[in-house]
């Protein structure tokens, strides 16, 4: 499982890291659940989200890219325009929008790096649901921690 807290996880000395559940996260997790075949991209049932503003850093964006499922971070976006509950939306005019497939020249292309950086690393799922696309299992998100561990039978 992957956290990020602030810049880059980054934490000074003593400080709690924040453990958020962000979309870049998201784009990671799958569903290892016994039988599974295709368990990728688990499916957001959101019902409560934050939209918290974090530094944007254009290398450290585009490094994330070769990384990324593109496809599964479409849906997983459309997926979280459903939640009813984004805190600090006031602050974001809307869900960003991204282009239906990577432009080309997506490494100097500044604001797409900019709204590919708020989908990544802004948008924080703090409670709901990540449900495996094959099986339907279903698995928790509390206070932005996913609970990905299986049951004995599961394994």
């Amino acid at each position: 499982m992957l956290f990020l807290g602030s810049e880059r996880g980054q934490f000074e000395a003593g400080a709690r890291p924040s453990a958020q559940m962000r979309l870049l996260t998201h784009n990671l997790l799958q569903c290892n659940k016994k039988g599974v075949q295709k368990g990728y991209p688990l499916i957001i049932q959101a019902t409560a989200m934050k939209y918290e503003e974090s530094p944007f850093d254009k290398d450290f964006v585009s490094a994330m890219i070769p990384k990324l499922e593109y496809d599964a971070l479409l849906k997983a976006l459309s997926e979280v325009r459903a939640c009813p509950n984004i805190a600090g939306r006031e602050a974001l005019a809307a869900i960003p929008e991204l282009p239906a497939s990577l432009p080309s020249d997506h490494e100097n292309n500044e604001e797409f790096l900019k709204t590919l950086h708020v989908v990544l690393f802004d948008l924080h799922l703090i409670e709901g649901k990540l449900v495996c696309p094959e099986s339907g299992r279903e698995f928790p998100v509390n206070d932005s921690i996913p609970n990905m561990l299986l049951n004995d039978d599961e394994v």
